[in-house]
């Protein structure tokens, strides 16, 4: 197997670039797509976590199940609004909510996995262990710890107090929460859209 030099992979990358470039200025778009930006502010971000919190108690009470040896099925359905959450959370500005968001949908992963396998007839391929393991640091991603904390520093290094009483705003009243969630959806399709 050949490698290519720094030099060649600059020129392909080069070669590749040009030709996205043609295909968007085909399609009608401007030639260079505009520079993605995460949509969540921290406000927002510390308050998805927050009302994620039962979905992660549901994970652990999940996973005790799962560690006791008994494969049971979960109404994943039911979970949906706790999917959209983590969906939007995904697309936090914040790191560490980021890290939250991705905990909670594989754990949502993994429940509807052993649900698919369930279905299946095929209870027996399941790998407990591997399940129980996997929630396990999944669960992990979802603790609410100082590493949240670290997303309210700003660009200059301070934290950022402002955020954290706007977050705790928007926790305390439903109708300004479901409003930024609808803003922040709103955002993230229209880009999705535009591209």
């Amino acid at each position: 197997m050949t490698h290519m030099t720094n030099d060649e992979l600059r020129v392909d990358i080069a070669a590749l670039t040009e030709c996205l470039r043609q295909i968007r200025i085909e399609k009608g778009l401007p030639p260079d797509p505009p520079e993605r930006k995460q949509r969540v502010e921290m406000p927002l971000s510390l308050a998805l976590v927050e009302r994620l919190q039962p979905f992660r108690a549901i994970a652990v009470k999940y996973a005790s199940i799962i560690a006791a040896g008994q494969v049971t099925r979960i109404d994943t359905d039911r979970l949906a609004e706790y999917a959209e959450l983590a969906r939007l959370l995904s697309h936090s500005v914040g790191f560490f909510s980021g890290i939250h968001a991705l905990g909670a949908r594989a754990a949502l992963d993994i429940m509807n996995h052993i649900n698919e396998l369930i279905d299946a007839g095929k209870s027996d391929e399941i790998n407990i262990s591997d399940e129980m393991r996997k929630l396990h640091i999944y669960i992990g991603f979802m603790t609410k710890d100082d590493g949240l904390g670290h997303d309210l520093f700003d660009q200059g290094g301070k934290h950022d107090m402002d955020a954290r009483k706007e977050a705790e705003r928007l926790i305390s009243d439903p109708a300004a929460l479901q409003a930024a969630i609808d803003a922040a959806n709103k955002i993230i399709e229209e880009d999705v859209i535009y591209e």
